[in-house]
C-alpha cells in the first residue's frame, strides 16, 4: 500500500524500495501490521490444508516475520535486463537484519529514517510499545534504532474457515499390501501426483498438478483413452496411521472415492484401499436406473482389478526408493 517495489528476493528475505520522500511512521506501522497479519493468516490456511508430512510443511506456522526500515541514498546499476541496487545505505539495511533485539518478530526503524520524516511513531494501539536499540557495525560505528515487537499481533490473526470434510466412514477393504518402506516415504509417493507416472499402470501423463498438494488441489491423470480428474479431499493422521482420500471423476460418467489407509509397523507400511463409487441421481425409468447402477458397479470392479496391478507397482517403486535412501 506504500508504492514499494520488489528489488530482489534474497533467500528468506525480500528487499522492497521506493524513491522519493519516506513514508510516514504511521504508514510504515500500518503496512507492517497488515503484512504480518496476512502472512500468518496464510500460514494457518497452509496448516489447515496441509497434506505433506515433511518437517517444513508441518511447522510452517512457526515461521516468523520481521521488518527493517531505513532511509538513505541508493544507486541502480544495470545487469543485463535486471536493475541491481547498490550503496552503503543498502549495506547498512542488510547489517541491521542481524541485531541484538531479543525477538524475531518486530518492526525496526533506523535513526536515519526517523530523522527524515515529520511524524511521530503512533502509540495509540495497545500492542505498540516503542523500544530504543543501539547496534555497532564495522565501518558504520554506532547505529541508533527504535523497534516495535509484533508478536502481540498474533492475537489478531483470524482463524481460517473450516473446510467441508468428505465423510467416507469405515468399510470393507478392497485391496491391501505390505510395503517394506517407512510410512512417510509411502505417503509422500501417494500424495505426489507426478509420482503416479512410476506406479499407476497405463498412465501417460499427469497434467495441471499444483507444485504442492493440499486439500482441494487437483490434477488430471491421462490414459490412452481416458482422463480422470482427481481432487485431494482428506488427509488425517492418528497415532501411527495416516488416511489419505482422493475423489476421481472420469469422462465416462464414473465418480469414485479412493480411500487409502497407511499403518506403519516395524519399519514397513501396510497400505489398504477402499474404492467407493459415489451415488449420482439418475433420471428415467426404473429399468434405466438399474442399468446405470449395474454399469457403475461393473466399472468399479474393473477399476479395482486394475489397481491390484498398481499396488504391486507401488510396492516395487517405494521399496526401490527406500533402498536408495538407505545406501
Amino acid at each position: 500500500e506504500l508504492g514499494l517495489k520488489v528489488s530482489e528476493i534474497e533467500g528468506d528475505s525480500v528487499l522492497f524500495y521506493r524513491a522519493g520522500e519516506p513514508p510516514k511512521a504511521e504508514e510504515i506501522v500500518n503496512q507492517s501490521k497488515k503484512m504480518f497479519i496476512d502472512f500468518h493468516a496464510y500460514l494457518r490456511v497452509i496448516e489447515r490444508d496441509n497434506v505433506c508430512q515433511c518437517g517444513a510443511c508441518r511447522t510452517a506456522s512457526n515461521l516468523t516475520l520481521k521488518f527493517v526500515t531505513h532511509y538513505g541514498e541508493l544507486r541502480e546499476i544495470a545487469i543485463q535486463n535486471f536493475k541491481k541496487l547498490i550503496g552503503s545505505d543498502l549495506i547498512l539495511a542488510h547489517r541491521l537484519l542481524k541485531n541484538s533485539i531479543p525477538s524475531h518478530e518486530y518492526l525496526m526503524l533506523s535513526e536515519r529514517y526517523l530523522e527524515n520524516q515529520n511524524s511521530e511513531i503512533p502509540t495509540a494501539e495497545s500492542w505498540i510499545t516503542v523500544e530504543p536499540n543501539v547496534e555497532v557495525f564495522d565501518n558504520f560505528g554506532e547505529i541508533k534504532t527504535k523497534y516495535i515487537l509484533l508478536t502481540p499481533l498474533r492475537n489478531l490473526v483470524p482463524a481460517p474457515a473450516k473446510l467441508d470434510e468428505l465423510s467416507v466412514g469405515d468399510g470393507e477393504v478392497d485391496l491391501s499390501i505390505n510395503i517394506k518402506a517407512p510410512i512417510k516415504l509411502v505417503h509422500q509417493v501417494l500424495i505426489d501426483p507426478k509420482s503416479k507416472i512410476h506406479w499407476v499402470n497405463g498412465i501417460q501423463d499427469v497434467r495441471n498438478a499444483e507444485p504442492i498438494n493440499r486439500i482441494n488441489t487437483s490434477h488430471t491423470c491421462v490414459f490412452d483413452d481416458l482422463e480422470i480428474h482427481v481432487v485431494t479431499k482428506n488427509n488425517k493422521m492418528k497415532g501411527d496411521e495416516i488416511r489419505y482420500t482422493e475423489r476421481g471423476e472420469a469422462g465416462v460418467g464414473l465418480s469414485v472415492i479412493t480411500d487409502y489407509k497407511l499403518k506403519e509397523k516395524n519399519g514397513s507400511t501396510n497400505v489398504s484401499l477402499r474404492v467407493i463409487p459415489e451415488r449420482t441421481v439418475v433420471s428415467g425409468t426404473l429399468f434405466k436406473r438399474m442399468i446405470e447402477g449395474l454399469k457403475k458397479n461393473l466399472m468399479t470392479k474393473v477399476m479395482i482389478r486394475g489397481m491390484k496391478k498398481d499396488f504391486v507397482s507401488l510396492k516395487r517403486y517405494c521399496e526401490k526408493l527406500a533402498e536408495e535412501a538407505g545406501k
